[in-house]
């Protein structure tokens, strides 16, 4: 991050010194705007469910909403939509089998929270022509901020449809 502000001061364009960062660097990126905008994020959070590993690149949680972001900082090429359209059913797993344990979840802390909205995101460096895909958004990073503030609104609670009522869960 350091490196890419004193970039930024030193005059480089943004999209040139994201091209050449990596993709840890666009992670923690996202995750820096999400803070920044009030959200309390987590970064490479890893869990398992049915024997098998999941890892989502950004947490993001603002009672009730929880928007769980992977960062895909391809650059453009052939076969993109395709491969973006892969990556949202891979997210949308991740996002339904994360849903289902978050109760197990200590460090997330939302035991005393009432309902939790599930928000599944890919974030890319480029505006793509997919903008949703099987109920998970594709959101450039130039308009996360934009993005964040229609998530507070309650804009996308009804298109993500992974809500879950966690006082009927606790039975």
């Amino acid at each position: 991050m350091k490196e890419i502000e004193f970039k930024l001061r030193r005059g480089e364009p943004f999209e040139e010194i994201l091209k050449k960062a990596g993709w840890k660097d666009f992670e923690e990126l996202t995750s820096a705007i999400m803070t920044e905008a009030g959200f309390l994020t987590f970064r490479n959070f890893r869990f398992s469910s049915k024997r098998k590993k999941y890892e989502i690149d950004v947490i993001a949680m603002e009672n009730p909403r929880i928007i769980l972001a992977d960062c895909k900082r391809w650059n453009l090429r052939r076969g993109k939509a395709s491969a973006l359209k892969i990556s949202a059913l891979r997210q949308l797993s991740r996002s339904l089998e994360f849903l289902g344990k978050i109760q197990e979840f200590k460090p997330l802390n939302v035991g005393n929270w009432k309902t939790v909205i599930i928000i599944p995101i890919i974030v890319t460096l480029y505006e793509e022509r997919i903008v949703e895909y099987e109920k998970v958004l594709i959101v450039p990073l130039f308009k996360v901020v934009s993005f964040l503030e229609g998530v507070r609104s309650g804009l996308f609670d009804q298109i993500s449809g992974q809500v879950l009522n966690l006082e009927i869960w606790r039975g």
